[in-house]
C-alpha cells in the first residue's frame, strides 16, 4: 500500500487528479473487456451466432457491468441520488459507442486483410481495436455527461485549468 500511497500523493498525480480516476476506469473496461470477449467467443464459437449480432449482445452486457463498477466504483457515484438520470446518460454514451465500436470492427473485418494475418481470430482482432478506439470516447463522454458533478458548472475547474483574473 505504501507504493500506491506515494503515487498518489507524488506532484504529478496532484496536478492531474483524473489519472487515477482514468486508471480505475481502464481496470473496469479491462473486466469489461474480458466479459465482451467471453460471451462473444460462446455465442460465435459454440452458439454459432452471426459475428454482427453476438457482438451487440455480448456489448450490452458488458455494458451493464460497466456501469454498475463505474457508478460505484470509478466515479463513486452510488449514493448520488440521480440513478435514473446517469443510467440513461450511461446507455446514451454507450449506445453511441456500441455504433462507432461496431462499425470499427466491420471495418476492420470487411475491409482490411486482417484474415490474413490473424486467420481464424480476426474478428478478436477486430474486437481489442475498436475497444482500444474508443475508451476515450467512452471515458470523456461519461466523466463529463454521465457521472459530472452537478454542482460544477465551471469546465475550467473540471479540466484543471487555471482560472482567469
Amino acid at each position: 500500500m505504501k507504493i500506491v500511497d506515494r503515487l498518489l500523493a507524488s506532484q504529478y498525480i496532484q496536478r492531474h487528479p483524473s489519472l487515477p480516476e482514468f486508471f480505475k476506469f481502464a481496470v473496469v473496461g479491462g473486466i469489461g473487456t474480458i466479459v465482451d470477449f467471453g460471451i462473444y467467443a460462446l455465442f460465435t464459437r459454440v452458439f454459432l451466432v452471426y459475428y454482427i449480432v453476438a457482438r451487440v449482445f455480448s456489448v450490452l452486457i458488458a455494458i451493464l457491468n460497466n456501469f454498475l463498477l463505474n457508478k460505484y466504483w470509478t466515479f463513486k457515484k452510488g449514493k448520488s441520488g440521480r440513478g435514473a438520470a446517469e443510467s440513461i446518460k450511461f446507455f446514451i454514451v454507450s449506445v453511441a459507442n456500441i455504433f462507432l465500436n461496431l462499425g470499427i470492427m466491420y471495418a476492420i473485418i470487411e475491409f482490411t486483410p486482417a484474415e490474413k494475418i490473424f486467420g481464424a481470430y480476426e474478428d478478436f482482432f477486430a474486437i481489442a481495436a475498436a475497444i482500444a478506439i474508443v475508451l476515450f470516447s467512452n471515458y470523456f463522454g461519461n466523466k463529463y455527461w454521465t457521472f459530472k458533478d452537478s454542482g460544477s458548472k465551471d469546465t475550467k475547474s473540471r479540466f484543471n485549468l487555471p482560472k482567469q483574473p
